[in-house]
């Protein structure tokens, strides 16, 4: 629990403020008189800032940027607007209330809520820092209660969790001691300083919020989200006697998105069931160390990442002294080598042992060296391997690197029998023999529609192609790669056929596992359009996309996108199917996707981040109808549903906007054009937040004019990485 500064231990420093002097100022805003080195203001007294300087703060609200300013901050140079840039060697910030409750720093901006980017308080160039006894708030979705003064309370700007931070410290130190940091997202409590050490200090945090590499001693946590870490890469961070809150109810909890070290020493968890799985990192890599001694959940004993136990440690020398987080370094974390060709030396600073895991000491020799140890890979199957080589002090400090051990590389197989390609009615088939000697085939395919590639491989050789009506009478190619798992890729070889007559379909399904991703803007009859775009609707955020590189990706998803799928790679990623050439009535589509975001929130930010799904549309002219999956400023974990008409890349809504929590893991998303009714059906097979008064599934209907298009149109405007949107599948039917 956080610990309150008593009133009698203050007045010592009560007594001592008294005697004021250009390196020792209050703040005051009660003070009705001119004092010699007292203002009313925060930001007055900032004028007077040297260094060495120690501010008392008296009890009260000190807004550092002004709540009630309706101007939209934008900040400068490519960084995040500031409430305050704040240049002092060395600075001590002490309120002089009887709790931390009493001196309150405040702001009320975040992303899209005040300001474009992430609104951040403070920005602090000081080597040494020291704040003490006040409370560092940034309310915009918090609302801010001051009991000494209920007249001075305020509520949040919005509910809508936004990026509102506290501050960052550039500079060798940071000391918190009895300090309230308060917002949501990315709370950012003076992250920054070479050394950050909080001791008795409350945080009210989401996600990607904390200090990464600082010390927290006797410090409570309100957790509103699943990782308050972004990352703690380096030293890492250390708990001792801390307490965490879990504040909402997902059944899976960690420490870290991105991942690094972590060191909790006789810490307590509180959540709102047993039955949560508490990690260091959603996906920890093998190499990660990290370190527990008793811990407890819900005050049962717990071990920490108990999945991937390889990750967790409890050395003897855990203890409640401990200054700074056990941390033993090593050079590298991941390597790649091949076997006849590579070496890897790893080394650490200190005296080490080194082994290889267990079971894998086959693969590798390790011989010592000045310098730490050599590596040698000498893998002599056929198949690539994976361990760590890991490093150890007395004490029972650990480091590892991952290394992937591949085995020699063999020729590429020779063609015993020269691909062919064969029209089976709907499909092509790529008829090929390979001399593999019992190894995997892992060539690559790719298909060309009069030299415009139309699908590839993924993987596992594509040996088929579907075939649609717009293939008639065309000239199709097949290009082989030769590979086994052994090998590199060998010389390209081609076969050729030209399709003269392909029944007609009026069914397009895909699982996207050979779709072409590189850009290909041609706009063809019968086949995918795959490029980039930036709408008009957008243009008030800057953003843009390089077309030499693809905007699609097919692979493996990781948070709420599961298994195999179609990604976005760049922001503004756009696909297009043009049918055959006729006029088409009614026209049905079925998409299911897999937002990457787990929350419901489905984007990045409010800020232009949306995904359009389109049918009856014509792909040249950007005319038709679709709908809008959007994040708005409204909600932080649902999105707003409405349909839409293009007009020549023109968008008008044609209903009133639905929020709904459904866009999760495996989203269906179904539209339907019948005479003149279009219709739109959004569901999703996750659990949803039961005590949301949103809409859990969503239902849409409007009657619109009749066109005698027949194609399809997927527009992403969201930012990549963490936020994009999985395709799993997508199905048209085009009725008679």
């Amino acid at each position: 629990m956080l610990r309150l500064l008593l009133l009698g231990a203050l007045m010592p420093l009560l007594s001592h403020a008294q005697h004021l002097d250009s390196l020792h100022i209050m703040v005051d805003a009660t003070s009705s008189v001119n004092t010699p080195y007292t203002y009313r203001t925060f930001q007055e007294a900032s004028n007077h800032f040297t260094d060495g300087i120690t501010v008392y703060i008296r009890p009260g609200v000190y807004w550092i940027d002004d709540p009630d300013d309706q101007m939209v901050k934008v900040g400068e140079n490519g960084r995040e607007p500031f409430g305050m840039v704040i240049r002092c060697h060395r600075l001590h910030l002490m309120g002089l209330g009887q709790q931390p409750h009493d001196v309150v720093l405040a702001s009320q901006r975040g992303q899209t809520q005040g300001a474009v980017g992430n609104f951040t308080m403070f920005d602090f160039w000081c080597d040494s820092l020291t704040v003490e006894n006040l409370t560092m708030g940034n309310y915009c979705n918090v609302d801010l209660i001051y009991p000494l003064n209920p007249q001075l309370n305020r509520p949040k700007r919005s509910d809508a969790i936004t990026q509102a931070h506290v501050g960052y410290v550039h500079g060798e130190s940071l000391i918190a001691k009895r300090v309230r940091f308060i917002s949501r997202l990315n709370l950012n409590p003076l992250n920054g300083a070479r050394h950050s050490y909080y001791e008795d200090c409350h945080f009210e945090c989401t996600d990607d919020a904390l200090n990464g590499t600082a010390t927290y001693r006797h410090c409570d946590f309100d957790l509103y989200g699943q990782k308050p870490f972004w990352s703690t890469f380096g030293a890492g961070a250390l708990f001792v006697d801390c307490d965490f809150y879990v504040k909402g109810n997902s059944r899976n909890m960690y420490f870290c998105k991105q991942g690094g070290p972590v060191t909790v020493i006789d810490c307590r968890y509180h959540a709102p069931s047993d039955n949560i799985y508490l990690g260091w990192t959603a996906y920890p890599q093998p190499w990660l160390r990290c370190y527990q001694k008793n811990f407890t959940l819900n005050g049962k004993q717990y071990t920490i990442g108990a999945k991937q136990p390889q990750n967790t440690l409890s050395p003897s020398f855990l203890n409640a002294s401990l200054q700074n987080p056990p941390f033993l370094s090593i050079n590298k974390h991941e390597a790649t080598l091949l076997t006849g060709q590579d070496t890897l030396l790893l080394s650490a600073p200190q005296a080490t042992s080194w082994h290889t895991e267990k079971g894998y000491e086959q693969y590798v020799s390790l011989t010592a060296s000045k310098d730490g140890i050599q590596v040698v890979p000498c893998n002599n199957t056929d198949e690539t391997v994976h361990f760590c080589i890991i490093a150890s002090t007395e004490d029972g400090c650990e480091a590892a690197c991952n290394i992937t051990v591949k085995p020699s590389i063999l020729p590429s197989p020779s063609l015993t029998k020269a691909p062919k390609i064969t029209n089976k009615g709907n499909y092509l088939f790529l008829d090929y023999t390979l001399d593999l000697q019992s190894r995997r085939d892992e060539s690559l395919i790719t298909w060309y529609r009069d030299g415009i590639p139309v699908a590839t491989s993924h993987g596992t050789p594509e040996r088929t192609y579907p075939l649609n009506e717009s293939d008639a009478q065309h000239t199709f190619k097949a290009t082989i790669v030769p590979k086994h798992q052994r090998s590199d890729y060998g010389t390209p070889v081609a076969a050729e056929l030209k399709v003269k007559k392909v029944p007609v379909r009026n069914t397009l399904e895909t699982d996207f596992r050979d779709f072409y991703c590189d850009w290909q803007p041609e706009i063809m009859n019968g086949g995918w359009t795959v490029d980039g775009y930036k709408p008009a609707d957008t243009a008030e955020y800057p953003w843009a996309f390089n077309p030499q590189k693809p905007m699609w990706e097919y692979g493996k998803g990781f948070n709420g996108a599961v298994g195999m799928g179609l990604l976005q790679a760049q922001r503004g990623a756009r696909l297009r199917y043009t049918p055959a050439k006729r006029n088409y009535g009614d026209m049905s589509l079925t998409l299911v996707v897999d937002p990457t975001k787990t929350a419901g929130q489905g984007f990045g930010s409010a800020t232009g981040q949306y995904m359009d799904v389109c049918l009856k549309f014509d792909t040249e002219s950007l005319t038709g109808y679709g709908l809008r999956i959007v994040r708005t400023t409204k909600h932080a974990k649902a999105v707003d549903f409405y349909l839409v008409r293009y007009d020549h890349g023109q968008v008008t809504p044609l209903t009133e906007p639905v929020s709904s929590t459904c866009y999760l893991t495996n989203c269906t998303i179904s539209l339907d054009f019948s005479g003149k009714t279009l219709t739109a059906h959004v569901s999703t097979t996750t659990l949803q937040p039961a005590d949301s008064p949103l809409a859990k599934e969503v239902n849409l209907q409007v009657t619109i004019e009749e066109n005698t298009f027949g194609g399809i149109h997927i527009q992403h405007t969201g930012s990549c990485g963490e936020s994009t949107t999985m395709l799993h599948h997508l199905k048209a039917e085009w009725k008679e």
